[in-house]
């Protein structure tokens, strides 16, 4: 984090390096304390205003989030290799058996990836496809965002989990419904929010 100039007076200023949306107090010589939200700051005031990180790209949100989905699928596969495949070693064929193996794989996926995303959101902001891409979220005043705010953004995905152990089709359905509205909103909302931003009220901005 790079100082302000020395000819700058007292005050509070957005410090380099910090969140976008925030400001330091410099006391004409050194920062004093660490960064605090720029008060009444909404989205736009983080991707517009000086010194900002400004709203991350909808090419560089979709690639992203395709790199995630890569991830989640491998996960789907860990947990149906181990349930599934250890049903066909002890028990064959048995539907009954195949079914109950097979809902706790997805269910206990489901679990896995809510708590992938839950905890790397919480902790840095980026999942491995936001790192991958250079992108992080943050909440909409800029403040870092926290592992509540990463378990609601995936919150509807373990909704569609859960009831998929049941349904198989529907929340699939929903699912492509959902990314569908998501990406027009990333390329016409004024602060790009996808459904899960909306419900978390956050963003995702540039993290380079």
């Amino acid at each position: 984090m790079s100082d302000a100039p020395q000819t700058q007076p007292p005050g509070w200023y957005y410090a380099q390096g910090d969140p976008p949306g925030t400001q330091r107090y410099w006391d004409g010589q050194k920062w004093e304390g660490g960064p605090q939200p720029v008060p009444g700051a909404g989205a736009e005031a983080v991707a517009g205003g000086a010194g900002a990180s400004g709203l991350a790209e909808p090419v560089m949100r979709l690639a992203g989030r395709l790199i995630d989905y890569v991830v989640w699928i491998i996960i789907v596969v860990v947990f149906t290799v181990i349930f599934i495949g250890s049903v066909f070693v002890t028990s064959g064929t048995d539907d009954d058996v195949s079914f109950v193996a097979a809902f706790l794989a997805g269910l206990l996926a489901t679990l896995a990836i809510t708590a992938y995303e839950t905890v790397l959101v919480g902790l840095r902001g980026q999942t491995l496809g936001k790192m991958a891409v250079g992108t992080k979220v943050v909440r909409a005043d800029g403040s870092p965002a926290d592992m509540r705010d990463g378990f609601i953004r995936i919150s509807p995905y373990l909704a569609l989990g859960v009831l998929g152990s049941f349904i198989p089709f529907l929340p699939l359905l929903i699912n492509i419904v959902l990314v569908v509205v998501s990406i027009v909103f990333l390329f016409t909302d004024p602060n790009r929010q996808a459904v899960w931003d909306k419900i978390a009220k956050t963003i995702v901005v540039n993290a380079r």
